[in-house]
């Protein structure tokens, strides 16, 4: 069996080698038929340079080129020149465990038994400064396959909330891939993961859990969906109105509160990158400006947060929602800044 893991590349010089040498070494681990297909896509810093080298030594990882090209497309453009059996997703600033393909072969070898084949795997992770912890209390069962109405399970945490949004812990049939594979490109690069996993929730014959930390996380600021962005909000929306369609397919609209609850944490989450970026004040206020007046944010930016908003968007979300919300955000723009001033002062006084 092989494997094709597809990384797409952008402005992640510093992480590359860590990402790349984590899946070399589960690959060797046990000898399994690997490739990496490194899809760089229009790095300002010397990532594409750190990719060639790793192919002109590793024979089992290919770059490709794109040039400008966002998230969505591409993973798209990995699928097409994927050789695997299965495909495994990764962002370039993460890891792999060990045994990724080890427990991943396992659990097929399970199901041929069984004479099943499920179409995706999906499998847990744990941030890297806490590598033994779960990140998600996936509420499914091991040594099942879920199909046709057992996939009602996923259809509700799709749409519930932000558990099952991530690529990167998934495994996918090459079958499937073809599936999900589009002609156009999207130019997404918020909120992309959204409409991957729904479209192969949505396409997949059969989809098995398996209860292992098989992805280790970082937390990156200063990745491509890190800070803010001036896109944000439009890329949400074209990815939310992807999960309205799966939604409505589904179940009729019978989630359509919880997937607006959703599009209001998104709101507050676009206001939180803006006024905790490090943009001119006068910068700020515009885009603020500007957001709060897009028809998304008009209709979604005063709603109801998700039981499951964490607490630092709910605080921004207080001022978002106040009486003069530009003014109340403003402040406490100018206060967040002025406290991280003070820090980097104390840090480097050595107060």
């Amino acid at each position: 069996m092989k494997f094709s893991v597809i990384v797409p590349v952008h402005n992640a010089e510093k992480y590359i080698k860590d990402a790349v040498e984590s899946v070399i070494k589960a690959a060797d681990s046990e000898g399994f038929s690997v490739e990496v297909l490194l899809v760089e896509n229009g790095s300002t810093d010397r990532s594409a340079h750190v990719c060639d080298a790793y192919a002109d030594r590793v024979p089992a990882i290919k770059v490709i080129h794109m040039g400008a090209a966002s998230a969505f497309d591409a993973r798209q453009e990995g699928i097409r020149h994927a050789a695997g059996d299965y495909l495994v997703f990764m962002d370039a600033d993460d890891g792999v465990d060990s045994g990724i393909f080890t427990e991943i072969s396992k659990t097929l070898s399970f199901y041929e038994k069984k004479k099943e084949r499920p179409e995706v795997i999906l499998y847990n992770a744990a941030e890297m400064g806490s590598p033994d912890v779960r990140m998600f209390p996936f509420p499914f069962k091991e040594d099942k396959i879920y199909s046709d109405e057992g996939k009602k399970e996923f259809y509700k945490l799709m749409c519930s909330g932000d558990m099952l949004n991530a690529m990167w812990n998934k495994c996918i049939s090459r079958e499937l891939a073809g599936r999900v594979l589009e002609t156009g490109a999207r130019k997404l690069n918020y909120g992309d993961d959204i409409l991957q996993t729904a479209e192969i929730i949505d396409k997949a014959k059969s989809i098995a859990y398996l209860d292992r930390i098989l992805y280790f996380y970082r937390i990156n600021e200063e990745g491509l969906t890190g800070g803010y962005h001036e896109n944000f909000i439009e890329n949400q929306v074209k990815a939310f109105e992807v999960l309205d369609n799966y939604a409505d397919k589904w179940a009729r609209g019978a989630y359509t509160e919880a997937i607006n609850q959703r599009k209001t944490l998104t709101c507050t989450i676009g206001i939180k990158k803006l006024i905790y970026s490090s943009l001119p004040f006068y910068q700020i206020k515009q885009k603020m400006k500007e957001m709060m007046h897009t028809d998304f944010y008009e209709k979604y930016g005063k709603g109801k947060l998700p039981d499951w908003a964490s607490d630092e968007d709910s605080y921004v979300y207080r001022y978002q929602t106040s009486a003069l919300p530009s003014f109340a955000l403003m402040r406490l723009s100018r206060r967040t800044r002025l406290k991280s001033y003070i820090k980097a002062r104390i840090r480097k006084n050595g107060i």
